[in-house]
């Protein structure tokens, strides 16, 4: 892709999933950095910060604290604590962009309360224990 044509795809992708998702949870405080291979959208309300990112032609959503500058994972890992909603063969659970947003919206409640002064600790011990996890799985050749 161009460098013209990945920013055009980024600003089509962020109007069709992520400016909707905006409206609908009264996201505000919208960011955005863009440049020719990466761009992020970001905005917040409560206690939850919701990402928008594309690299490369990919798109994916991430979540964090309102007060944090990157996502502190992507929804599609942060979906890993919830019931599945399918899983591949290889027993990774794979989400559409349209399946992210879902996510998101279906579970605003419980991500406040998740990424409250409360439970923030909580949620970040869960992902430094996660990301422990994978790394142990990679050396272990998994």
């Amino acid at each position: 892709m161009s460098d013209d044509s990945t920013n055009q795809f980024f600003r089509v992708m962020q109007e069709r999933h992520f400016l909707g998702l905006c409206r609908k949870l009264a996201l505000s405080g919208e960011t955005l950095v863009s440049n020719a291979q990466f761009g992020v959208a970001s905005a917040a309300a409560g206690n939850v910060r919701v990402f928008f990112e594309h690299e490369r032609g990919l798109c994916l959503f991430g979540i964090g604290a309102t007060t944090d500058a990157n996502a502190l994972c992507s929804v599609e890992e942060f979906a890993e604590r919830f019931p599945r909603i399918r899983l591949m063969s290889e027993g990774y659970q794979r989400l559409s962009l349209e399946e992210q947003r879902s996510f998101i919206e279906l579970h605003w409640p419980d991500l406040q309360i998740m990424f409250s002064p409360e439970h923030i600790g909580e949620t970040r011990k869960w992902r430094a224990a996660a990301v422990t996890e994978m790394t142990l799985g990679y050396s272990r050749g998994s």
